[in-house]
């Protein structure tokens, strides 16, 4: 019988497995809800008549929205594979569904007391988990927002000098500093690992005043880790503010804390590489972090994070007004974030997931470390393969390969991919597995893959696999040997 490891089971499942148990939940948090109402300010009367319960057009309009729901691509299924959908835990929905009820905006304190403590103290475990022994943060909405946070309160602190980021890292960088009125920024060239390449930038650190270097720590395309090692000797020889966008890799250094909150020293007694194990080892020396649960962190969206080791950088973007944050004795979150209203909720929701599965090896460690085995697995099946070929190794637990056909051009690379994408992809009718792309600009590709000529000056097309749902391990890898096998025979 196949083992399910009880962390497993704070999922709904594929196919609803825990169905009955998350109905005998939500019940329970209704009935709480419920019951709250009934007892606060007992002397009031009900404003509602007891006959006229029902809404009919609540239930008509409902039937219509659940049946449109059914059309959404299947994101929980492992048969998915395309973009950064992991299935959210079952603690996540009901501590969302808690506060979303009565609606708390952890702006200010007094608009969500409960929830601004849950979040505070979702932060504390946050800054542990980085390795930060001191430091503050908040959630936010996702990474673009907690990126530009960082990125302006360094400007506001440190004045002046130039930004830094790698060719791979996410869009939002250009946009932030296009928003920031940031003019001085360049794209440092990666390697074949698409990892920064210091050589490059310690070329441009020899010529402009650096401000800001920004590290990857799971790239968007394919889940890089840059050298942090390397880039935090550079750090120290240049001087600079590192922040680490760890937006999607950040969450799998609960593989480098035991069950007592100890460290975990060696590679060897993980799932991670040596490289990987090393870089979220030195994360605890960065400057800022961002941080997102709703990628490995088990959250739905939308739930970032930023974090500073530094708190003197809050204080430049301190904001405050005068019909809001009057318990001033209080932490009020909004008067150092750049958003305002936030929902108390997803900070709740964040609080109860790491109640039930710590931010540790056994707690979402023993989850996420389950796609970077499935990842090494793909990896390993795929380069027994004589008609595809993997892109780069695999930092994290995204997978990039294209199809060969023994073909010498990029042109020809091309048309192999793309038409196994076709069939493989939200553009087919029914297909057996649904992938994306990961597309490199033609310059970069001739420069890092030299051995294919392109005439034609053309991008170059890999299929892109996201293996975050940690259901891929089950039954001796069965969807990642039905991916395979199906692959094989187009």
């Amino acid at each position: 019988m196949n083992h399910i490891p009880e962390e497993f089971n704070t999922f709904l499942g594929p196919k609803a497995e825990n169905a009955e148990l998350l109905t005998r939940l939500i019940n329970k948090v209704i009935e709480t809800q419920a019951n709250w109402r009934k007892s606060a300010y007992p002397y009031d009367q009900g404003l509602f008549d007891p006959d006229t319960h029902t809404c009919f057009r609540l239930e008509e309009e409902l039937d219509k929205f659940l049946e449109r729901s059914k059309k959404n691509f299947p994101y929980f299924h492992p048969r998915y594979m395309a973009q950064m959908l992991k299935d959210p835990s079952l603690p996540t929905v009901l501590g969302m569904l808690t506060f979303v009820l009565s609606n708390p905006n952890n702006h200010a304190y007094e608009g969500g007391p409960v929830t601004t403590e849950m979040e505070m103290e979702v932060t504390d475990m946050l800054l542990k988990m980085c390795g930060y022994k001191e430091g503050w943060g908040h959630l936010a909405s996702g990474g673009s927002l907690a990126n530009m946070e960082a990125l302006w309160a360094a400007r506001d602190y440190y004045k002046q000098g130039h930004v830094f980021f790698s060719e791979v890292s996410h869009y939002s960088w250009k946009r932030i500093c296009t928003i920031l009125r940031i003019g001085e920024f360049s794209e440092i060239a990666v390697d074949r690992n698409f990892r920064m390449d210091l050589n490059k930038l310690e070329d441009e650190l020899k010529m402009k005043k650096a401000m800001f270097v920004m590290a990857n720590c799971g790239s968007t395309g394919t889940g890089s880790v840059d050298d942090l090692e390397g880039i935090l000797s550079l750090k120290e020889k240049y001087g600079f503010h590192l922040h680490i966008d760890a937006a999607y890799g950040g969450f799998f250094r609960t593989l480098l804390i035991d069950e007592n909150g100890g460290e975990i020293n060696s590679a060897g007694e993980t799932v991670l590489s040596e490289h990987t194990f090393r870089q979220l080892k030195a994360i605890e020396r960065s400057d800022s972090i961002t941080i997102d649960p709703h990628k490995q962190g088990l959250i739905s969206y939308g739930a970032g994070a930023v974090l500073y080791k530094n708190e003197k950088l809050r204080n430049v973007i301190l904001n405050t007004a005068p019909y809001t944050y009057h318990k001033t004795d209080k932490p009020n979150i909004g008067m150092f974030s750049l958003e305002g209203s936030r929902p108390g909720a997803m900070a709740a929701a964040c609080y109860l997931t790491y109640k039930v599965l710590p931010l540790n090896n056994a707690g979402v460690g023993g989850v996420i470390g389950n796609c970077i085995s499935a990842s090494r697995k793909l990896y390993e099946m795929l380069s027994q393969s004589n008609k595809y070929k993997n892109l780069t190794y695999p930092d994290l637990d995204i997978n990039c390969f294209y199809k060969t056909d023994n073909g010498n051009t990029i042109d020809e690379i091309n048309t192999a991919t793309l038409a196994i994408y076709n069939q493989f992809s939200v553009e087919a009718e029914n297909p057996e597995f649904i992938l994306s792309k990961f597309v490199l600009p033609s310059e970069t590709a001739c420069r890092l893959f030299p051995e294919y000529s392109n005439p034609h000056n053309h991008n170059f097309n890999s299929l892109r696999a996201v293996l975050m749902k940690h259901w891929y391990t089950m039954k001796d890898f069965y969807y990642l040997k039905e991916l395979v096998e199906k692959l094989e025979e187009i």
